[in-house]
């Protein structure tokens, strides 16, 4: 986590950091990104990166945490009694989601970039999953229960299932919103309802044979 030095930053210098640093993991991954790139767009000297972070892994998870703060506060998910009111409720929890978190592409093209490299790098994901944690457990449990009503197939694993759906939503949202804007109501709910079919049809038990 940050150096004392960094939490101590003006509010206004530590967000032109998180800006750059958003903008810099968004656009490459953590792998590609570059500190001196950063610290450049940022207006900070390149000898300072060490006052305010032990190393990369510790602003990536500072930037993730930051740009995914609203995963804190997913607020209560209504267990459902049956397929239609798990499918209900998915749609109800993703336009949530979606209006509080992914509406702006700064965030969105961060958190998708390095959540994809938290599931390839256990101290990235270590760092992070004490806060992220528990809403995505209360996220992962939501799904189990859905699977078990049969709204889900059973033989998809949840976290392959949530995978796809992640970098489906990812490439769907860039093609479709290619511009940096917060995105209307109407298209919000245009979006979520197209992510909720393509949920549908992704993760629906198959239909049997009709005779």
């Amino acid at each position: 986590m940050p150096r004392p030095r960094y939490e101590n930053l003006e509010a206004e210098k530590k967000q032109r950091l998180l800006n750059a640093a958003m903008t810099e993991f968004g656009a490459h991954g953590y792998e590609l990104a570059s500190i001196n790139r950063i610290l450049d767009e940022a207006g900070f000297s390149k000898g300072s990166f060490y006052y305010y972070f032990d190393d990369k892994l510790d602003l990536a998870a500072t930037t993730l945490l930051h740009a995914g703060g609203p995963l804190m506060h997913l607020g209560e998910i209504r267990a459902p009694g049956s397929i239609a009111e798990f499918w209900d409720e998915l749609r109800r929890t993703s336009y949530y989601r979606l209006k509080n978190l992914e509406t702006k592409r700064l965030e969105f093209d961060c958190l998708s970039r390095l959540g994809a490299a938290m599931a390839k790098n256990p101290e990235l994901m270590a760092r992070v999953m004490p806060v992220f944690g528990p809403a995505r457990t209360k996220m992962m449990e939501f799904l189990q229960q859905g699977q078990q009503l049969g709204a889900l197939r059973a033989d998809l694993p949840i976290a392959t299932y949530v995978a796809m759906l992640e970098a489906a939503k990812t490439s769907a949202f860039s093609t479709m919103f290619p511009e940096d804007r917060t995105l209307s109501d109407a298209e919000l709910e245009s979006f979520t309802d197209f992510m909720l079919d393509l949920a549908q049809r992704i993760g629906a038990p198959p239909k049997g044979p009709t005779s």
